[in-house]
């Protein structure tokens, strides 16, 4: 039988981006904020205010070798081992990057590992399939790409995610991305997702 990943990070993912909602709510201002939580951040505009376009910066580890843009006024975090997670300082919306070392996979395999454990998690309700599609990295790997809906079970409301998988040898790396259905960041979601590059592009 393959080496599947860490067990529950799916879960994990939902109930972290559900709890910082139901705290924003409790404070009466219905959206996060993150001050104080220790979040590194170098801060940053989040609009160009030339064009009124939405920024980004780049995350690059040099030891796990990958490199991913995300929303300048957004935090980043380190995630051990090697990745990352990322938090939109206003609003529900966060990304994350986990490394899974020493995998025996299949791409199917790994994307289904994180299928799996989505649709067993007691948080995730009425999990819908909205895309699955194949992305062509800078690097010649091919990643594989998800979307779901569903309803957060810990704060009743409608979420989207949408998670890549990529394959490197025996080393997988997972980048996802989840927001309140509210927060409409579809584009938002896609331009992170699609800016994933392995080392040495």
């Amino acid at each position: 039988m393959a080496e599947r990943p860490d067990n529950g990070r799916a879960g994990r993912t939902v109930a972290t981006r559900a709890t910082r909602a139901n705290a924003a709510q409790r404070s009466g201002n219905g959206r996060p904020d993150n001050s104080g939580d220790g979040i590194d951040s170098d801060g940053g505009a989040d609009e160009d205010e030339s064009d009124g376009q939405l920024t980004f910066r780049t995350h690059t580890d040099d030891e796990y070798g990958y490199r991913v843009t995300y929303p300048a006024d957004w935090t980043v975090e380190p995630e051990a081992p090697g990745g990352a997670s990322f938090g939109a300082r206003v609003g529900s919306a966060g990304a994350v990057v986990y490394v899974d070392e020493d995998l025996n996979l299949t791409l199917g395999e790994y994307v289904a590992a994180f299928v799996d454990d989505l649709a067993a998690d007691g948080h995730v309700q009425a999990l819908e399939a909205l895309d699955r599609r194949d992305i062509a990295l800078e690097s010649g790997e091919t990643g594989r790409a998800v979307e779901y809906a569903y309803r957060n079970g810990m704060c009743d409301e409608y979420w989207q995610l949408a998670y890549l998988f990529v394959l490197d040898g025996t080393t997988g790396y997972t980048l996802g991305v989840d927001w309140n259905d509210d927060d409409r960041l579809e584009a938002v979601a896609a331009q992170i997702i699609e800016s994933f590059a392995l080392k040495g592009t």
